[in-house]
């Protein structure tokens, strides 16, 4: 019966993600594939790996970490920063100090200066089903794909990659959700962001040009 409510609650999110997608023109765009995402970005992406920080270090409710700030209530637990598995960027991932790890259940909440995308590599040993986790921002919901595991690591973790880009609006914030429930375990590594490309100074002189034109 739980397997069968996952499935149920996995299939809705995926199909209301798909019709978001495949709108004419839509925006934002929803991405299970990093080299789209990354080929979709209208601007220079910024990486938060979290190798410049130590392991062991936490990031408390409300505090910020390489201009994003992270908020989030795991019942007194905080998140903290590892190196105790294989990750997509060695040494360090995030989890929590709970053995270094997120719970399904654990949701949390980025905030960062407008953009245009977000995208975040979650990874897991257990197996997981379309919709386990999902990622919410400029008003669609994204969804993981079982099916598409990005990369395999040395201990069998498996890599997933979930990522939203609008190019015309700004992002300002993303809602991390963990299906409660599920009994998985897994952590989040390279959050990246794209900040709204500004103008160059030489085209808005131009601009300034043609308007006294």
């Amino acid at each position: 019966m739980r397997i069968e409510r996952r499935l149920v609650a996995g299939l809705s999110i995926l199909l209301s993600t798909v019709m978001c997608a495949s709108t004419a023109q839509a925006d934002p765009m929803v991405f299970a594939d990093q080299s789209r995402f990354a080929a979709a970005l209208p601007s220079v992406p910024q990486i938060l790996d979290f190798d410049h920080l130590a392991p062991g270090t936490t990031i408390e409710d409300a505090a910020t970490a390489g201009g994003i700030t992270f908020e989030y209530d795991f019942e007194g637990l905080s998140m903290k920063v590892t190196h105790l598995y294989a990750t997509t960027s060695s040494p360090n991932f995030l989890g929590t100090a709970d053995g270094g790890m997120f719970h399904d259940g654990d949701d949390f909440t980025l905030f960062f200066e407008p953009g245009n995308a977000i995208g975040l590599f979650f990874i897991s040993a257990d197996p997981l089903v379309d919709g386990d986790i999902t990622v919410t921002a400029g008003g669609v919901t994204a969804a993981l794909v079982a099916q598409d595991v990005h990369d395999t690591l040395a201990d069998g973790s498996r890599v997933y990659f979930i990522g939203i880009v609008n190019a015309q609006a700004p992002i300002t914030e993303a809602r991390v959700e963990a299906l409660p429930g599920g009994f998985f375990l897994y952590n989040v590594d390279d959050i990246i962001t794209a900040a709204i490309k500004k103008p160059s100074v030489a085209n808005a002189t131009r601009g300034v040009d043609s308007a006294a034109l």
